[in-house]
């Protein structure tokens, strides 16, 4: 059999590529060598700054609810009747505050926990919900299927819940005589988990 042998024909007036011709890489390649170089660089930057704000973030949030530190002061209207409520009016006496709303469905789940617990320390613990971001007649609805006998208070806007650094219903602050945090629940409590903070709150005097 023949061994078939292809010749190319040089083109007149070409020549071979030299060896640094060959290695080089083309301008367009250098372009985007350097562009991804540069995008790289930017994104470290963008993911080192993000990391740091969201510490400071963190920082910032975990300030709002520090062991010792003093429940901001409120005056808001009560749920049930005429008049109003401030925190300083209960100075001097140990308080459980827990921030609510007829719509939560977690709410919903603590509220016989916490009326079965007012029946148990309501003499020695005031109790004292927060209402809000909820409609007045529902939250009164609410308070009525589940036997609330504690006072609740409306925080129509939220502004107060914001000021506890407050993100999502229900959470409770157990705050002291002297109007200081000793400690916060997020979420729903159980029976066991209020026992358990409701003696401490009494253990500080």
């Amino acid at each position: 059999m023949d061994k078939i042998v292809t010749e190319t024909t040089p083109v007149e007036g070409a020549s071979a590529p030299s060896p640094d011709e060959t290695a080089a890489p083309s301008g367009g390649n250098r372009r985007g060598v350097i562009v991804t170089v540069v995008v790289g660089s930017v994104l470290v930057v963008l993911m080192a700054l993000l990391g740091a704000s969201l510490k400071a973030s963190g920082s910032k949030l975990d300030q709002q609810d520090p062991s010792g530190g003093q429940a901001p002061d409120f005056t808001l209207p009560l749920l049930h009747g005429e008049g109003t409520l401030s925190l300083t009016d209960l100075r001097g006496q140990f308080v459980m505050l827990n921030y609510w709303a007829s719509w939560c469905i977690p709410c919903k789940k603590e509220a016989p926990v916490l009326a079965a617990g007012y029946a148990r320390w309501g003499e020695q613990v005031k109790f004292l919900g927060v209402d809000g971001q909820d409609s007045k007649a529902w939250a009164i609805e609410f308070e009525t299927k589940y036997g609330i006998e504690y006072e609740s208070v409306v925080d129509e806007l939220g502004e107060v819940s914001t000021k506890y650094g407050v993100f999502g219903y229900p959470e409770t602050f157990f705050i002291d005589p002297q109007g200081r945090i000793v400690s916060k629940v997020i979420g729903p409590m159980t029976s066991e988990v209020l026992d358990e903070h409701v003696q401490e709150l009494l253990a500080t005097s």
